[in-house]
């Protein structure tokens, strides 16, 4: 994801050598049921008889039909749908913290990173925002190779272990789906107040989904490009997870993050420099867990 960030910039860089340079300011527009089964005790007490009366009683049938035994299910399993935002938040983080213990393998099923809400600013200039648009098509493309990994590899990557508080996020929600609940949180960033420079755990975002942590695209650019007041904004996150009822175990992942990457000025080759760019990423991943 991040060498295709640095190509992609790379690229743009040079043909910045043919564009005047002005600063501008950017405005970022970001978007991004408790069922108890028992029987009642409807066993009449017997009729009294009356002295004189010595007709004898009929006998009262007897229902020895073998009663078919619950299926086992762990103690930690609600028996109903959680439905405050807090319930639905201890929930999910129970049954995303099985994960690490429990888990058979993690698969990385989908991966896409696009161009979000069109944003895409080069230094106010239309010929090479034109360029960075159909370079987008090319660099950013669906990845459905399957890619296993372990419980560590979920996003947020490196944690194993979330105790999300409700504090931390906007709505958490949980639908009941038949065999399964569908649950979906979504962080308390918006347009107007984004997270900025998270790392994995931090803020609400860091909670939820992947995050491009600045770091990374450093890293990959090397001594190829250099920048100068790198910054990722985040706004609204969401996951959307599929658990199953029975077990309480999450199957499915669904994560939506997106992201704007800025960078004051980039600069490549030393004397080619781009003032004040702005690219709308949306991270697309899919996961599924096996027990």
């Amino acid at each position: 994801m991040t060498k295709k960030i640095i190509a992609l910039l790379l690229t743009l860089c040079m043909a910045a050598a043919c564009a005047s340079c002005a600063t501008i300011t950017i405005s970022i527009p970001v978007e991004i049921a408790t069922a108890q089964n028992g029987a009642a005790d409807t066993t009449a007490a017997p009729a009294a008889t009356e002295p004189a009366q010595t007709t004898e009683q009929p006998a009262v049938p007897v229902d020895n039909t073998e009663q078919t035994p619950s299926p086992d299910v762990p103690a930690d399993v609600p028996s109903g749908a959680p439905s405050t935002t807090a319930e639905v938040l201890k929930y999910y983080c129970d049954a995303y913290n099985k994960i690490a213990s429990e888990s058979k393998a993690v698969t990385r099923t989908y991966d896409y990173t696009s161009n979000y809400n069109n944003i895409l600013n080069i230094n106010n200039n239309s010929t090479l925002e034109g360029l960075a648009n159909s370079l987008m098509g090319k660099f950013m493309v669906e990845n459905t190779d399957p890619v296993a990994g372990d419980a560590s590899a979920l996003p947020p990557v490196g944690l194993t272990s979330l105790n999300i508080t409700e504090d931390k996020v906007s709505s958490a929600t949980c639908t009941d789906k038949g065999d399964t609940y569908e649950i979906v949180i979504k962080s308390t960033g918006t347009d107007d107040n984004q997270e900025a420079d998270l790392n994995p755990g931090d803020g609400s975002a860091g909670l939820i989904g992947p995050l491009l942590r600045t770091d990374d695209v450093t890293g990959a650019a090397g001594s190829l490009i250099s920048f100068e007041g790198l910054h990722a904004y985040y706004a609204t996150a969401s996951v959307t997870a599929t658990v199953d009822k029975a077990t309480g175990h999450i199957t499915k992942f669904e994560y939506l993050t997106p992201c704007i990457l800025h960078f004051d000025q980039v600069t490549a080759a030393v004397i080619v420099k781009v003032k004040n760019c702005d690219i709308g990423l949306l991270f697309q991943q899919t996961w599924t867990v096996d027990y």
